[in-house]
C-alpha cells in the first residue's frame, strides 16, 4: 500500500482501501501518537468524505492512573487481556 504526503497540506495524506477494507495510518502519526498493533480506535462518520479516528481511552485515563483499587484491579484484568491477545497474535 502506498501512503503518501502532501507537503502543500500539513497533515494531510492520502491511502487506499484494500480489498479486505483496510487503509494504513501513516507511520509518521502511528509513532507520534503511539498507535501499536492492537490500539483501538473509534470511527465517526462525519459527512459523506469525512471520518473522525479517535483513541479508545485508556482505563487509566478514565479512572485515572491507579486512583482506587477496583480501578487497579480493572486495569491489571485488562492488561492481563492485552498481553494475551499480542502472544496470541504472534
Amino acid at each position: 500500500m502506498v501512503v503518501r504526503r502532501f507537503p502543500m497540506f500539513e497533515a494531510k495524506y492520502k491511502t487506499k482501501v484494500s480489498s479486505k477494507g483496510q487503509i494504513v495510518i501513516p507511520r509518521e502519526i502511528r509513532e507520534k501518537h503511539r498507535y501499536r498493533r492492537g490500539s483501538e480506535l473509534i470511527i465517526t462518520v462525519l459527512d459523506e468524505n469525512k471520518i473522525l479516528l479517535e483513541r479508545v481511552p485508556k482505563l487509566s485515563e478514565i479512572f485515572g492512573f491507579m486512583g482506587d483499587a477496583e480501578a487497579a484491579k480493572t486495569l491489571s484484568t485488562e492488561r492481563k487481556r492485552e498481553v494475551s491477545a499480542e502472544k496470541e497474535g504472534t
